[in-house]
């Protein structure tokens, strides 16, 4: 992927792009490969190219908690750059992957004189504010269903092309309890996975 085919530089001068270029390198990830540690220095700015990576944390009990996961386009971990804090998580890759790696130091001069940039960047952090009040509220509140059921409509996009292992990660349960979950909605016909359809109104009333 090209530098200015991604979202944060789109519409950038040709000089603008070339400086970010000078400052940037690409990683190569294997399956498994460790992008950064949860409590590494943010030395880098890092924007998934291809593939998917997953950022997690490990509780005091050593259960992995699934924050998130990152595909082509999107940003990595740019809220311990701004704020000058180590990561707070871990990121592993689910698959190959290429991450753009931007010299955060260097970057920031060239983002103080591109307001589009720095729109982008806070429209970023906001989805991210956002998605960890979703963590907050899919853990502490709801139950196995209603967890479940908000999860097909917040990813009503990709529901039936995820992997139910990726699904029950994310939801920080068993495959098994997960499956279980599955085969109640499609009892009840609130989804058809053969035909991709689902009941969004009646799925919304399990935790709304």
């Amino acid at each position: 992927m090209e530098l200015k085919n991604i979202f944060l530089f789109e519409g950038l001068s040709e000089d603008t792009i070339k400086s970010i270029e000078n400052i940037s390198r690409v990683e190569k990830l294997n399956k498994g490969n460790i992008l950064f540690y949860e409590g590494d220095e943010p030395k880098y700015l890092h924007i998934v190219l291809q593939g998917t990576i997953k950022l997690y944390k490990v509780t005091s009990s050593d259960k992995e908690l699934v924050l998130k996961y990152f595909h082509e386009d999107q940003m990595i971990g740019e809220f311990a750059n701004f704020e000058n804090m180590v990561f707070p998580a871990t990121t592993e890759a689910m698959t190959q992957a290429d991450v753009l790696k931007i010299d955060f130091e260097a970057f920031k001069k060239i983002m103080l004189s591109n307001v589009d940039i720095v729109m982008r960047i806070q429209s970023s952090l906001i989805t991210k504010i956002k998605n960890l009040q979703n963590i907050i509220f899919m853990n502490l509140i709801l139950d196995t269903k209603q967890k479940v059921a908000k999860y097909i409509v917040d990813n009503k996009q990709d529901f039936f092309t995820t992997k139910n292992v990726l699904i029950a990660q994310t939801l920080n349960m068993t495959p098994e309890t997960l499956s279980r979950t599955l085969k109640v909605f499609k009892d009840s016909d609130l989804i058809n996975i053969s035909k991709k359809t689902m009941n969004i109104e009646i799925l919304k009333t399990y935790y709304m």
